[in-house]
């Protein structure tokens, strides 16, 4: 019994100690350490798993095996080099003097925005080492198809000799009618061949679109800054489209005086709906100034959905409405109203045009007074 228990005890010691090839005395830092000194007293190298393009690409690395490395030693496309998988593609390490660097393709965008209603999507490329002979197939795969048109990846031919390429309507987007919000897609560049060598995959392999919902209606419907004594109950009030998550949204506050931001209200929850697939979401704002300011309602993508001011027209100097001159409300609490009452739309329509701004009672997360929606 007590054989066993010890012959236990080396065996788990001996499995999860340091190993050391040609060392009697591994560093305690490694799991692995190889001398390059021979029990004869000369010096040995170490030598990687050597494999061609052919045989690397037998692999098959998963997400998993970010780090795995190889040489390849390919005489066929002259590459001589290390390559390591960096969890999507192999990525060179070094290439030897007597290799071809080989054509290398990357996006030359990271992220942009893009409405829904023009639908096709035109992606550009970069491409390092591009031969002057031979031509690029290049293949881009999208994280969901769902919103495509196309329902699989596209392949696209870059001509010998191109340094930038713009590649037209790659991708057609789905202009529907449902009221979806913005949506986040991703293009990622799955496989390249032709041109120089073994042509590889640059770093910047992934391409970000926003898809700015078309079909969002979301306005500014109150504001509440000033009254008589204390301020109570600044805010802004959005309405528009039922289920729309306002995550992403964001509320500025323009200085009238010099044009720059005083504050802003990054806006989170969701419209529930009041009437007519349509509600409302009141949004605390206890930084109005009582003068001439003005507030711009911005979508995620950075784009200005309204850009409006009281007591006089607003030029911004920085931030999402730089440039932008403010459309000037036609009435202001100026001078200060009674405790209770807003700016506010009224009237009977579906969007912001359909209604007029006027003074009346607060009606916070309620449709405004005198004002319907169908």
């Amino acid at each position: 019994m007590k054989k066993c228990v010890l012959f236990f005890f080396v065996g788990n010691f001996y499995f999860y100690a340091q190993v050391g090839i040609g060392t009697t005395n591994p560093s305690a830092a490694a799991m692995l350490e190889v001398s390059s000194e021979s029990s004869s007293g000369s010096y040995k190298g170490f030598m990687p798993p050597r494999v061609t393009v052919a045989q690397r690409d037998q692999i098959n690395p998963t997400s998993e095996d970010i780090g795995l490395m190889v040489f390849v030693n390919d005489p066929d496309v002259s590459v001589y080099g290390w390559q390591v998988y960096n969890g999507t593609f192999w990525e060179n390490v070094y290439l030897l003097q007597n290799s071809v660097q080989p054509t290398e393709v990357s996006f030359t965008l990271t992220e942009k925005s893009q409405l829904e209603s023009n639908t096709g999507l035109d992606l550009e490329f970069n491409i390092a080492n591009p031969s002057a002979t031979s031509g690029l197939s290049v293949t881009i795969a999208a994280s969901s198809y769902s919103d495509l048109n196309e329902s699989n990846a596209q392949v696209i031919t870059i001509p010998a000799g191109t340094a930038v390429y713009n590649a037209v309507d790659i991708f057609s987007i789905t202009d529907d009618v449902e009221v979806e919000g913005n949506e986040q897609m991703l293009f990622s560049i799955t496989n390249v061949s032709g041109g120089l060598g073994a042509p590889t995959i640059g770093v910047n392999s992934f391409f970000e679109l926003t898809i700015v919902d078309n079909d969002v209606n979301v306005w500014i419907n109150e504001i509440h800054y000033d009254n008589i004594g204390g301020d109570v109950n600044e805010r802004v009030e959005i309405a528009g489209s039922a289920g729309i998550d306002l995550t992403g949204y964001t509320i500025y506050h323009y200085n009238g005086a010099s044009g720059t931001i005083l504050s802003s209200e990054s806006i989170t929850g969701i419209i529930v709906e009041i009437a007519e697939g349509l509600g409302v979401k009141n949004i605390e704002f206890n930084t109005l100034q009582n003068d001439d300011e003005a507030i711009a309602l911005v979508d995620p993508s950075g784009n200005v959905i309204q850009f409006l001011s009281y007591e006089g027209e607003v030029t911004a100097t920085n931030g999402p409405a730089a440039g932008m001159t403010s459309t000037e409300l036609p009435v202001s609490q100026q001078p200060a109203v009674t405790i209770g009452f807003s700016m506010q739309l009224t009237g009977a329509g579906s969007a912001y045009n359909d209604f007029t701004w006027t003074l009346a009672p607060d009606t916070i997360n309620t449709i405004n007074s005198g004002q319907s929606f169908n």
